[in-house]
């Protein structure tokens, strides 16, 4: 008999622009209460999204789990994702042979029951779940703001859920049962150089390539925002993302709350309204930061 039960997900992911991505997928090798069964890759290069995924994942030994493209493109010509110009650097070279699934991420997030864990924009989602829309399924999703942080320094305006808002309007009106992990909270967790330092420690390829992505990206992470937030100096990465799956691994990290909101745009930007005739969202309103940050370091340090 197994020690947990065991969830299974799929994984519906941005990976490559921000390192928390990579650190989420990294997190979920490392998490024996959930079964990996597909990653599925979005926004701009897709292609190369997956092959940075596929070769986390056999640098983490499961380079049997699929990986899929998805959707390049947001649903309205005028909305754009973040393509930057470091995705790869530090992770997948040319030289890679990397098997990438022919089929489409739309198709294996549609045929597909089990939870889909959501931490880049919703496009492939919203696609899926209107070609299957009888079909039963799960949703838990790093995204939104829902107006309770008082850190002056968090962004107004959350880019998961922003960059297609349409397609976010539409999954999040699906009547899925879904668990929101907002910007408010996840903007609270953070890495920083002290745990960089231990990580450097693992014998791990996986984790080691962690730590080098880590070290291309926060610069790049500077640069984009200078002069609009401010960090103490030690932060070498937020996790945004491995918040949000944590909550399938061990939920008492954060406070979950039931909230009425409704997922509209107002002006061209996606909000999540409060509202008592909205759609009832389980929402993640406070974290326990530094025991999460902890719990995802000693993780990563179990990984051979």
């Amino acid at each position: 008999m197994p020690k947990h039960a065991v969830t299974s997900v799929l994984l519906d992911t941005d990976i490559g622009t921000d390192v928390d991505d990579a650190v989420a997928l990294a997190l979920l090798l490392a998490s024996p209460e959930l079964n990996l069964r597909a990653v599925t890759t979005v926004s701009g290069d897709v292609n190369l999204r997956a092959r940075i995924a596929k070769k986390l994942l056999t640098l983490g030994g499961r380079a049997d789990i699929p990986v899929f493209a998805g959707c390049p493109e947001p649903r309205r010509a005028n909305r754009n994702f973040f393509w930057l110009g470091h995705e790869g650097k530090g992770i997948v070279t040319d030289s890679d042979h990397l098997s990438i699934e022919p089929s489409d991420a739309v198709d294996a997030l549609a045929a597909n029951d089990a939870e889909i864990v959501a931490i880049g924009p919703l496009t492939n989602v919203a696609a899926a779940v209107e070609r299957t829309p009888d079909r039963t399924r799960q949703l838990t999703l790093m995204g939104g703001s829902v107006g309770i942080s008082d850190d002056a320094t968090a962004p107004l305006i959350e880019y998961n859920l922003g960059s297609d808002a349409e397609a976010s309007v539409a999954a999040l009106s699906a009547g899925l049962p879904t668990t929101i992990v907002p910007l408010d909270v996840t903007w609270q967790v953070r890495l920083r150089d002290t745990d960089l330092a231990r990580l450097r420690r693992s014998r791990s390829a996986l984790v080691q390539t962690l730590c080098d992505a880590m070290e291309i990206w926060w610069p790049v992470h500077r640069e984009l925002f200078a002069g609009k937030r401010t960090y103490g100096a030690d932060v070498v990465c937020f996790l945004h993302d491995p918040l949000a799956l944590s909550v399938l691994i061990d939920p008492s990290f954060v406070t979950l709350t039931p909230m009425c909101l409704v997922p509209e745009i107002v002006d061209g930007v996606f909000g999540l309204r409060r509202s008592d005739d909205g759609i009832e969202f389980q929402v993640a309103t406070k974290v326990d930061a530094a025991a999460f940050v902890e719990f995802e370091v000693e993780r990563l340090m179990q990984l051979a």
